[in-house]
């Protein structure tokens, strides 16, 4: 497992084990196999394909976008989550500023 705890310029893409405890500028999108555990913030979007998993503790300002990962929120979404297919699990004290589609 890759562990991140300085600013990421840009968007990125996780096809293994990370962890960022800093903030990604841009958006990240998780592959299939990826593993993303979020304690930081990325400042654009968050992207789940078809196999992956996150572990949003940190804050997104952006949207999330499920299309078929696994995403488990804790934290904050200051935009809206959209779960085109997979498993969303929202904690009872996660904050979503927009809408859920």
């Amino acid at each position: 497992m890759r562990i991140e705890n300085k600013k990421i310029e840009g968007d990125i893409k996780v096809a293994e084990e990370l962890t960022v405890n800093g903030t990604i500028t841009g958006s990240a999108v998780v592959s299939n196999g990826g593993k993303l555990i979020l304690n930081g913030i990325v400042k654009q979007d968050v992207i789940l394909e078809r196999g992956s998993y996150v572990e949003l503790y940190g804050e997104v300002e952006g949207d999330v976008h499920n299309h078929g990962g696994e995403l488990k929120l804790y934290g904050k979404v200051n935009g809206s989550l959209y779960k085109d297919a997979g498993v969303i699990v929202i904690h009872p004290t996660a904050v979503i500023k927009g809408k859920i589609y």
